[in-house]
C-alpha cells in the first residue's frame, strides 16, 4: 500500500492587512521611544533647574522711587503699597502711582487679602478700604477698633470694644452693617484675632479666657451665607485648646489654620469647617507666613546650627522643609515651591527640597521683594528705587 505524497508547502504570503498592523505597531513603538526620550530630557532639565544654584545677579531695569523714611511698604497683589500714619499710596511694579489716600492715624492696623486692603486706627473709629485700583469706601464705627480683617470683595470684620462687652461687626466696603454680635468673657472669652475667608462667606475668631486659674483658647467659625442663617449668631463650629492661639488666618475660602503656643492646626470646609490636622510645636514661634498651599513658621534654632529655622507645612501637617538660616530677616515670601527670605540688604532663596538657590547681599536696601514668574527673576523695592533682578 502506497502513501500519498503530500504537496510541499511554499513560502507563506503575508496578508496586506497584517503588513499594515505591523507598520502601525512599528510607528507606535518609535513614537513611544520619542515620547520617552523627550520626557527623560524634560525631567533632566527640570531636575537641573531645581538643583541649580545662582551666585550672581544683574539689574535688568530700574525705576526711581521716593518715599519718607517712616513709611512702610507691603505687597498688594502685584502692586506696591506704601503707608504711614498720614496716608497710603499704591504704585505699579514700575513705580507709577495708581492712587493716593490721606488720613490721620496714631497706630494703623493693616489687613490684606490678595489685592484688597483695610486700614484701621487701633483704638480709633475709622476704617478705610481700598484695592489695587482705588478707594472702595470708608467705614465709621461707633466703638474703638481692636482688630480687623478684610475679604477680597471689600467686606470688613472688626472687633470693637464696648467696656465689658466686645462686639464683632461685619461691614460691606461702603460702611453698611451686614451683621453684628456681641461676645463676653463668660461666653467664649476675649477675641484676640479674626480672619475672613477671601469670599467673605466664613469668619474665624480666636478667643482667650481664663478657666480655673489656667488660660484656655477657642477657635470659632461663623458662616454668613445661606447655610449659617439658621444658626445662632451664624456660629457653625469651634475647637478648644489649653494654650493661647494668637494667630488665625484663611489660606483659601475652604482652608484655614491657627497657630497656638504649642501647635499648628488646620481646618477645612466651605460651609462648616472641621479640624483637618494638627502639628505639635517645639519652641517659640517668632513669625508666621503663608500662601494658599503652605504655612511657614520661623523660630530660633535651638540646635545651635543657625540663628533661625523655618519650618514649612502643607495642610495635611506634613513638614515639607526645615531649614536653618542666619539672615536677619524682615520678611518671608512663599511663591510656588520657593521661599524668599530677606533682610535690610541680604536675600536668600530656598526651594522645598532644601536647595539654597541664592544667598547674597544686594546693592540696595530692601523694603519689599516681589517674586517673578521664575525663581531667577524678582523685583526689589527700596526706598529710592524699584529694581528688576535676574539671577545668574
Amino acid at each position: 500500500m502506497f502513501k500519498k505524497k503530500e504537496k510541499a508547502e511554499g513560502p507563506k504570503r503575508e496578508h496586506y492587512s497584517d503588513r499594515i498592523v505591523k507598520h502601525r505597531l512599528r510607528r507606535l513603538y518609535q513614537g513611544a521611544l520619542v515620547i520617552a526620550a523627550v520626557a527623560a530630557a524634560a525631567a533632566a532639565v527640570w531636575i537641573t533647574q531645581k538643583n541649580r544654584v545662582y551666585t550672581e545677579y544683574i539689574t535688568t531695569a530700574s525705576y526711581e522711587r521716593s518715599v519718607s523714611s517712616n513709611a512702610k511698604t507691603i505687597a498688594l497683589g502685584d502692586y506696591i503699597l506704601t503707608y504711614s500714619n498720614d496716608g497710603a499710596s499704591c504704585f505699579d511694579a514700575k513705580g507709577k502711582a495708581v492712587w493716593n489716600e490721606t488720613y490721620e492715624m496714631q497706630d494703623p492696623i493693616v489687613a490684606v487679602c490678595n489685592t484688597t486692603i483695610a486700614f484701621g486706627d487701633y483704638n480709633g473709629r475709622n476704617i478705610y478700604v481700598m484695592n489695587s485700583q482705588g478707594i472702595l469706601g470708608e467705614i465709621a464705627t461707633n466703638m474703638p477698633i481692636r482688630a480687623l480683617s478684610v475679604a477680597e470683595n471689600g467686606v470688613v470684620a472688626a472687633v470693637l470694644d464696648d467696656s465689658d462687652i466686645t462686639w464683632i461687626y461685619f461691614y460691606n466696603s461702603k460702611g453698611e452693617v451686614a451683621i453684628r454680635f456681641k461676645t463676653t468673657m463668660s461666653q467664649f472669652g476675649y477675641p484676640v484675632d479674626i480672619s475672613l475667608s477671601p469670599n467673605s462667606n466664613l469668619a474665624m475668631v480666636s478667643y482667650i479666657a481664663e478657666e480655673e486659674g489656667a488660660v484656655r483658647s477657642s477657635v470659632a467659625f461663623y458662616n454668613f451665607g445661606e447655610v449659617g442663617q439658621n444658626e445662632v449668631d451664624n456660629y457653625m463650629s469651634g475647637y478648644n485648646y489649653p494654650s493661647v492661639v494668637p494667630y488665625v488666618s484663611f489660606m483659601t475660602s475652604e482652608l484655614a489654620f491657627a497657630v497656638a503656643d504649642d501647635r499648628l492646626a488646620f481646618y477645612e470646609g466651605a460651609q462648616k469647617p472641621v479640624s483637618k490636622s494638627e502639628v505639635m510645636l517645639e519652641g517659640e514661634v517668632r513669625s508666621v507666613y503663608h500662601n494658599e498651599t503652605y504655612v511657614a513658621l520661623v523660630s530660633y534654632d535651638t540646635t545651635g546650627g543657625s540663628k533661625y529655622v523655618i519650618n514649612v507645612y502643607d495642610s495635611t501637617g506634613k513638614n515639607c522643609l526645615s531649614q536653618g538660616f542666619d539672615t536677619e530677616y524682615r520678611n518671608v515670601v512663599l511663591k510656588g515651591e520657593n521661599i524668599y527670605i530677606y533682610g535690610e540688604a541680604e536675600c536668600c532663596i530656598y526651594n522645598l527640597s532644601g536647595v539654597e538657590k541664592f544667598n547674597g547681599t544686594m546693592d540696595t536696601s530692601i523694603s519689599l521683594l516681589l517674586p517673578g514668574d521664575s525663581v531667577r527673576k524678582f523685583t526689589l523695592v527700596g526706598q529710592d528705587s524699584i529694581d528688576e533682578i535676574e539671577l545668574n
